[in-house]
């Protein structure tokens, strides 16, 4: 076994870069020697230390913490560090097994979703839902993807995880009337229940649709789910709901977005769709 290598070879070695040798160097972490032609050449102490380095880097210890310790090697700090390794490997597990969680949701939404089949029609009851919610109005995809990246962005504290966020669009009744299928009045994520939002979507009977396929469909797909409401004799009110169950988040491929229409409904004359 070699006991000195060169910079270039220890670069190769620890997969870092000579800048970031000289850095350590700097900093007194290492203290390599001079060979011919002033190179520098690292001994197994170096290779000691610079393990160390590499390994508390990767737990994410602070270059000013790693050199607080290289400073001062005692048995007493060595055992204070590898408390708070032990701290950072535990608090990097429970966000490992949080992150395991989300794809495990987002594996069974989308499992579910395959088994859902486009153009079914039902009525069914529905809590109120806690949202967040970025209003705006938007008119093309992309003011849409825009306007849930804003959002996104407002919240993202407690929204970390976009893709397997529940998103969701509103149209105006008013809009509706007129005529002006595709343009939306905000955006929003539901939330967990009991979750504080923003904003709730009012509880009640729902008329809700599924489509795949382009949402060029979406007017046709409205003046539908009102004529459904309209032989159950029943009324839309407030606005109409569209959300995005499998999107451009999960496929590229067109034919394979799910999305849902949902509209509060009340026993009634209906609301006319253009």
């Amino acid at each position: 076994m070699k006991d000195s290598y060169t910079i270039h070879e220890i670069a190769a070695l620890y997969g870092v870069g000579p800048d970031a040798l000289r850095y350590y160097e700097r900093l007194g972490l290492v203290k390599p020697r001079r060979g011919e032609n002033s190179y520098r050449i690292y001994d197994l102490n170096d290779i000691y230390r610079l393990t160390i380095i590499r390994d508390l880097r990767s737990l994410g210890f602070s270059m000013e913490r790693i050199g607080e310790y290289l400073k001062d090697l005692s048995v007493a700090n060595t055992l204070q560090l590898l408390d708070e390794e032990r701290r950072l490997i535990r608090e990097k597990m429970r966000a490992l097994r949080a992150a395991e969680g989300a794809i495990r949701a987002r594996v069974r939404h989308l499992q579910a979703c395959a088994a859902v089949e486009g153009g079914g029609i039902s009525l069914v009851e529905l809590p109120p839902r806690p949202c967040l919610r970025l209003n705006a109005d938007i008119a093309r995809d992309e003011e849409m993807d825009f306007a849930i990246k804003r959002l996104h962005r407002r919240h993202e504290d407690t929204i970390r995880d976009l893709g397997g966020q529940k998103i969701g669009a509103s149209i105006a009744p008013e809009d509706i009337r007129a005529g002006k299928i595709g343009l939306y009045r905000s955006v929003f994520f539901l939330l967990d229940e009991g979750a504080t939002g923003d904003f709730t979507l009012p509880g009640g009977r729902y008329a809700c649709l599924y489509y795949r396929g382009s949402y060029r469909q979406l007017g046709a797909r409205v003046a539908e789910l009102f004529r459904w409401a309209r032989k159950q004799g029943l009324s839309p009110t407030g606005d109409v709901l569209e959300l995005y169950p499998i999107d451009d988040r999960f496929t590229a491929r067109e034919e394979e977005f799910l999305t849902q229409l949902q509209v509060r409904v009340e026993p009634g004359a209906p609301l006319e769709a253009h």
